[in-house]
C-alpha cells in the first residue's frame, strides 16, 4: 500500500487552526538555516543564558542518572523540591506554605495550564503588552478574548493606576502580569502589584503573576505577589534563566492548594510527570541559588547596561534603561523600517538575529527585541550590527 505525500483534506481542529507559536522560534529555525550553510550567526533571538550552572545542579543530575533514577514521579513535582520551594518562598513572604501549595511544570506550560483552567472558549483574558509571546500563544489556542492595556515607552513600559483600573474594567476572566518584565526589562513597584491584586480579588478576577525575572532585577528590589494570600492568584517562576538550564524544563507554580491540585491533575493529563534526575539536579541547587543569582545579577547588569548605551549612543535607536534581567526592547521606529524588515535584513546581511516586536503585541511594530545573555563577545558584536543596520538605512535621527 502507498500513501500520498499530499497536504492533507482532513481538516484540522479548531485549536489546531489557532496555533501560532513562537516567533523567536521560527526566528531561531532561519538562523539555524543559515549555519547550516556555513554562516556565523549572532544569536540575540533568545533567551539562552550562556553563563555555567551551578555545578551542584550539574553533578546531582548527573548522579541522579548515574543512579537510575529514570522512572516516573509524582505528577505535581518530587515532593522534596516543592517542600523546599515551599519553605523558600515562607522565608521570603512570611506566609505559612508548604508543599500543597506548590506544583512543578515547565514554566512555559504553565501559563496555558492556567488559562485552560480559569478561562473557557470566549472568555476576554487582559495582557498588559508588550507582553511574552507565550501569553498571545496560549490565548489563541484556547480560543480566548485578549484585551490588551499597552504600556508607555516615555514612562519606561512601567504598571501605572491607570493601566490596573483599565485592565478591571475589560470584565476579564483572568489578567496576566509579568514582573519583571519580558521584553521590556520593566521591574513595577510593590504598591502596583498590591493594587493590581487587591482590585482583582474585589472584582473575583483570576491573576497570574509570571515572576520568571523577578529575582534577576537589579535596579531595585523585587516584590512578589507571594506575599498575597489570594485564592485566585497563581504564581509562576522558574529555574531556567536563574540557573542558566533553560534545557531542564522545569518551571514551578504557588497558588492555594485546591488549585495546584488542579494544576497537578492538568501535567498528570498532558506530561506524566517531570523527570526525576533534573528535579533533583534543581533540588541540589537551592542551597545556594541566592549566590548564584547575585553572580548572574552583576552580569546581566553590566552586559544589558553596555548594550543599552551602545542603542541609545546610536541617535537612532532608542531602549529603556534596562531594569532587570537581560533584554533589551528597542525602538526602531527612526529607521524608516517595520520591525519585520529590520529583523530579516539584519538575519540575511548581518547574520544576526533577534525578535520582532510585534510578537510581544500588534502595536510593536516599530521594536525589536534584543537578548544580551549570550557569549559576552557575540552580544556586543551583534548589537554593534544592530546599530550599523540603522546607520545604513538611513534613518531618521531620534532623542536618545
Amino acid at each position: 500500500m502507498t500513501y500520498s505525500h499530499a497536504l492533507t483534506t482532513l481538516p484540522f481542529s479548531s485549536r489546531g487552526d489557532r496555533l501560532i507559536g513562537q516567533e523567536m522560534f521560527k526566528v531561531l529555525d532561519r538562523a539555524q538555516s543559515l549555519e547550516l550553510d556555513g554562516q556565523y550567526v549572532y544569536h540575540l533571538e533568545l533567551g539562552n543564558p550562556r553563563m555555567a550552572p551551578p555545578t551542584e545542579i550539574i553533578e546531582a543530575t548527573v548522579e541522579a542518572v548515574r543512579g537510575r533514577q529514570l522512572g516516573y514521579t509524582p505528577m505535581g513535582g518530587l515532593r522534596e523540591l516543592r517542600t523546599a520551594l515551599a519553605a523558600r518562598y515562607a522565608l521570603r513572604t512570611g506566609r505559612i506554605l508548604d508543599d500543597s501549595h506548590v506544583v512543578i511544570s515547565p514554566a512555559n506550560l504553565l501559563i496555558s495550564q492556567f488559562l485552560d483552567l480559569t478561562c473557557n472558549p470566549g472568555d476576554r483574558v487582559v495582557l498588559f503588552t508588550p507582553a511574552f509571546p507565550s501569553y498571545w500563544a496560549a490565548t489563541a489556542h484556547i480560543g480566548l478574548d485578549v484585551t490588551s492595556v499597552s504600556l508607555a515607552q516615555d514612562n519606561g513600559f512601567h504598571l501605572s493606576e491607570a493601566h490596573i483600573e483599565a485592565a478591571i474594567s475589560a470584565s476579564p476572566k483572568a489578567i496576566i502580569v509579568n514582573s519583571a518584565n519580558n521584553p521590556t526589562g520593566a521591574v513595577y513597584t510593590r504598591a502596583m502589584l498590591e493594587l493590581l491584586a487587591q482590585r482583582c480579588d474585589q472584582e473575583s478576577i483570576w491573576l497570574l503573576s509570571d515572576e520568571t525575572y523577578g529575582e534577576l532585577s537589579f535596579s531595585w528590589p523585587f516584590f512578589s505577589l507571594a506575599s498575597c494570600d489570594m485564592p485566585q492568584l497563581v504564581v509562576m517562576s522558574s529555574f531556567s534563566k536563574l540557573c542558566s538550564i533553560p534545557g531542564y524544563r522545569i518551571g514551578y507554580a504557588i497558588a492555594h492548594p485546591s488549585v495546584a491540585e488542579k494544576l497537578a491533575l492538568s501535567s498528570s493529563t498532558l506530561i506524566s510527570c517531570l523527570p526525576a534526575f533534573t528535579q533533583l539536579g534543581c533540588l541540589a541547587g537551592l542551597p545556594i541559588l541566592d549566590q548564584y543569582v547575585a553572580q548572574v545579577k552583576a552580569h546581566c547588569n553590566r552586559v544589558a547596561s553596555t548594550c543599552a548605551a551602545s542603542v541609545n549612543g546610536s541617535g537612532i535607536l532608542r531602549t529603556a534603561s534596562p531594569e532587570s534581567g537581560f533584554y533589551l526592547f528597542v525602538d526602531i521606529g527612526g529607521t524608516g523600517l517595520d520591525d519585520m524588515t529590520f529583523c530579516k535584513q539584519l538575519l540575511e546581511e548581518r547574520h544576526t538575529a533577534v525578535t520582532p516586536g510585534r510578537s510581544f503585541g500588534a502595536n510593536c511594530s516599530t521594536f525589536i527585541r534584543i537578548a544580551t545573555c549570550g557569549q559576552e563577545q557575540d552580544v556586543m558584536e551583534g548589537v554593534r550590527r544592530v546599530v550599523a543596520l540603522a546607520h545604513d538605512v538611513g534613518g531618521m535621527h531620534v532623542a536618545a
